[in-house]
């Protein structure tokens, strides 16, 4: 039983046999890579990420607010909005016809700017009857005093 295995494993011995320095080697090597494994789950709850403190209740939607107030680009997506107008477009004429990418920045910019006003008008109404939340109400009674 002291020979060597014949599967081509020079570096593995059996059990009885005495040590040479490649099967030391090759121990001490396992013994490192079972160490290391040991030592990974420890690793992992000593690098959990430390919690954020706790915020003031809507400062994350105030910020939030701010950014999008601070954007300059359009608040709908260019290719939805191309699309409706394409949409509309169709349902109301016969013929075809193409329209050019400025053309639709003019409608994008005109038509967010008509909802922007509008919203921000029910809002004022919303904070005239001394509310926070916007309601349905807010925008018959602005229609009704529009009569867009």
């Amino acid at each position: 039983m002291g020979s060597r295995h014949t599967l081509g494993d020079s570096d593995v011995s059996s059990e009885f046999e005495e040590p040479t320095p490649s099967t030391l080697r090759l121990r001490s090597r396992t013994v490192a890579e079972s160490n290391e494994n040991q030592s990974q789950p420890r690793q992992a709850t000593q690098s959990r990420r430390k919690k954020t403190p706790p915020t003031k209740s809507g400062a994350r939607a105030l910020r939030e607010i701010r950014l999008l107030q601070m954007r300059t680009d359009f608040m709908i997506p260019r290719l939805p909005f191309s699309r409706l107008v394409r949409e509309i477009i169709c349902q109301h004429s016969t013929t075809v016809s193409k329209v050019t990418t400025a053309a639709f920045e003019a409608l994008q910019t005109a038509t967010e700017t008509y909802i922007e006003q509008k919203l921000h008008d029910a809002y004022m109404l919303t904070l005239h009857r001394k509310c926070v939340t916007l309601h349905i109400n807010d925008m018959r009674l602005l229609h009704i005093l529009r009569m867009d």
